[in-house]
């Protein structure tokens, strides 16, 4: 089952997928960002954070854009702001990307070459979280039995993200380094974790979406 839609809301749809789509962008960039800080890449690391920035700034232009098209009429009242709702919680995704390149820009911490691949995997994972996201999202508008695969396939895969945070943390604080260090790995650790747990609780929103269909 999908939505019937008139053209207001097929452009609302159409910037919603822009939106989602430069959140996407913002998270790969991301990704390259840590492998260039893990392989002291000086030129990469800055053009990298700023194209993390330019991407959450863009997002936040795209959701800002939705809100003001909204007001149009489109959709049925109480969807609106489900909708709203469900894109100011999927920024707080964006948000967390944006401050974990400010992470390593700013506080440069020394990352041990042994966290390295976990930090990876971690943040691949966190990277997956969200695509599930998006793409539970868009079945909004398409399918709704597989908007509700994605919102699940999005659950597991947070809990995948938690395991991994929970065995770099445990290797931290085993190691013989000063409480700075390990303070300053944490922080890191756990706001590539926040990703996934924000991806999380937009898919519970979703969820809640899908719920409120089938009544």
């Amino acid at each position: 089952m999908a939505w019937i839609v008139g053209k207001r809301e097929q452009e609302i749809i159409k910037v919603v997928n822009e939106y989602l789509k430069t959140v996407s962008s913002e998270l790969k960039a991301a990704k390259q960002l840590l492998k260039a800080y893990l392989s002291k890449d000086t030129q990469d690391i800055e053009t990298l954070t700023e194209a993390v920035r330019l991407r959450e700034s863009n997002a936040d232009s795209l959701r800002r854009k939705v809100e003001s098209m909204m007001y149009s009429g489109a959709f049925l009242p109480n969807f609106r702001g489900d909708l709203l709702g469900i894109l100011e919680s999927a920024d707080k995704v964006a948000n967390r990307t944006e401050y974990f390149a400010d992470i390593l820009e700013l506080q440069t911490p020394e990352i041990p070459d042994w966290l390295e691949d976990m930090l990876i995997r971690e943040l691949d994972l966190s990277v997956e979280s969200y695509e599930l996201l998006m793409k539970a999202i868009k079945n909004l508008f398409r399918d709704l039995e597989k908007a509700a695969e994605y919102v699940i396939e999005t659950e597991k895969k947070e809990h995948e993200t938690d395991i991994v945070e929970r065995e770099l943390l445990k290797k931290i604080f085993s190691m013989n380094i000063p409480l700075a260090q390990k303070m300053e790995l944490k922080e890191l650790v756990q706001t590539i974790a926040d990703i996934s747990d924000r991806a999380e609780d937009c898919s519970d929103r979703v969820e809640i979406v899908l719920m409120k269909r089938r009544v």
